[in-house]
């Protein structure tokens, strides 16, 4: 079974400007980033349950690496209850727009690119986190939108053996919409399995 995409709205500004700083000194000594949420815990979530991190933050992390500080400090940039993922679709959505061929790389849209700091991948749960700059973003959601009358061309039932031309369609118009949401609202991506 395939893993479950999730996708969050992210404030890239405020990740290039406030949170890569410190990730990036924090490569280099972890203590850094632990000193930054100690100052700033009431900005982060936990990324396990969502709540607003307090002053005992450091008891719900046993001796934290540093991708679990890097997981806290991305919360400044997003809201870990926030979801607006393609679930289980994912795969038959990152399918069919290869089958378009109207990016460079067909799996930006749907997985966005690897985040590295320093020569270190951040990716706290081991199982992917990528981004799409706020930068990007209105570009992507305009090929998609454009290319929307060409999905129904497209022989869907070769994609996925589990899926429903209708489901994938679905959910091609929800990555869409969430490309549109982050648009209207000036922010980046985030996803995550």
């Amino acid at each position: 079974m395939s893993m479950a995409h999730k996708a969050f709205l992210f404030d890239t500004e405020t990740f290039h400007s406030t949170i890569e700083p410190v990730m990036k000194a924090c490569v280099a000594n972890p203590e850094a980033a632990r000193k930054y949420i100690c100052e700033h815990y009431s900005q982060f979530q936990s990324p396990y349950t969502g709540e607003v991190l307090d002053e005992d933050w450091e008891d719900e992390f046993d001796s934290p690496t540093l991708q679990v500080y890097f997981d806290i400090l991305l919360t400044a940039c997003y809201d870990v209850d926030d979801d607006m993922g393609l679930g289980y679709m994912w795969d038959a959505v990152n399918d069919l727009i290869a089958e378009l061929d109207v990016f460079d790389d067909s799996q930006v849209a749907v997985l966005g690119r690897e985040l590295i700091i320093g020569d270190v991948q951040v990716d706290p749960g081991m199982m992917g986190l990528r981004l799409v700059d706020g930068s990007e973003v209105p570009g992507i959601r305009d090929v998609l939108c454009n290319h929307r009358d060409d999905v129904g061309k497209i022989e869907l039932d070769n994609l996925s053996d589990d899926v429903e031309p209708e489901e994938c369609i679905e959910a091609y118009d929800d990555l869409c919409n969430l490309y549109e949401e982050a648009a209207d609202q000036s922010k980046g991506l985030l996803f995550a399995f």
